[in-house]
């Protein structure tokens, strides 16, 4: 077991504004409890191969250079028009976002019908060094997003680069957030740690990484009100299935709104509200799982015992 080491800085900001989104959020059909966050693996790419990254394994986690298919998109935003959707929306998961071209054209999708929803995108930044880098990442603001998150692996000289960009942009703190994520092993690399569902093996001086030999016995709070979206449709039960082990459905063949409602999502969060990790991939995974997310961890807990 890895000892505490770095938390992300975000993590309470992303609280706040999930808590304030289920103030104002509505229950789904039957009573159930609405998502706070949709994180989109808009393509399945990136162009590094960070060690402490699944993707280290180019066999295992080959480039992909295609997106969402935009006719499943327009349907995922119409679906959460239906539900008055406020929340959160990522592009983030298991890609570089930058590298789908036209991602503007999603970003203006999303706020041409759900106006308040918060987009974010999470970059390595590279994409935006790149010829005509800063002319896009202007479009992508224009378009309609709200922040973006650019994460620096190479070391503290990016700073002065990424900050003249912003200062030229004329961007402000809460539109452009970099992140350290250079550090050395015990600062965890200046991420919140893990080992991804079981997906990342590694050991240094600090920490060691590996599937567990035995299930966490906690609850964890990432099914309960968060979704991720593959690039090629599939809504997997937690951003941390790299392996990709248990997808809950297709957006080509239901909607999110069902997925979410299904039997198997419903199972899943049955176990997890009474701290049973032992099935795929829960049974391997060492996220905490509880950082983010009480507040619709306790609404489920409540439409549960109301079923009862």
């Amino acid at each position: 077991m890895k000892k505490k080491l770095y938390t992300d800085i975000n993590i309470k900001r992303i609280d706040n504004f999930l808590d304030k989104h289920l103030e104002v959020a509505k229950n789904l059909k039957n009573g159930i409890p609405p998502f706070s966050s949709v994180e989109i693996s808009i393509n399945g790419a990136c162009n590094r191969r960070c060690f402490f990254c699944p993707r280290v394994d180019e066999e295992g986690y080959p480039n992909i250079l295609e997106s969402l298919d935009m006719k499943l998109f327009d349907e995922l935003v119409n679906d959460l028009e239906s539900i008055n959707y406020k929340g959160r929306m990522a592009f983030s998961g298991f890609c570089e976002p930058l590298l789908s071209k036209n991602l503007d054209q999603y970003i203006l999708r999303i706020k041409k019908k759900l106006s308040k929803t918060e987009i974010e995108v999470v970059s390595n930044g590279d994409p935006i060094l790149a010829k005509n880098g800063k002319e896009r990442l202007i479009n992508l603001f224009k378009a309609g997003l709200d922040t973006i998150k650019i994460s620096l692996y190479d070391g503290p000289h990016q700073i002065e680069l990424f900050d003249n960009i912003k200062k030229d942009l004329e961007l402000s703190d809460d539109q452009y957030i970099v992140r350290k994520r250079y550090l050395g092993p015990e600062e965890s690399f200046g991420i919140t740690i893990s080992n991804r569902a079981g997906s990342v093996s590694l050991k240094n001086d600090a920490f060691e990484l590996k599937a567990l030999e035995e299930p966490l016995k906690q609850p964890c709070y990432y099914p309960f009100y968060k979704v991720l979206i593959d690039h090629n449709g599939d809504v997997l039960m937690c951003s941390n299935d790299w392996k990709k082990e248990k997808p809950m459905g297709n957006l080509s063949k239901e909607s999110l709104l069902e997925i979410w409602s299904n039997k198997k999502f419903l199972d899943l969060r049955k176990k997890l509200l009474n701290s049973d990790r032992n099935h795929k991939p829960c049974n391997v995974c060492d996220v905490n799982g509880i950082l983010n997310g009480k507040k619709s961890f306790e609404n489920w807990k409540n439409y549960f015992s109301q079923k009862t």
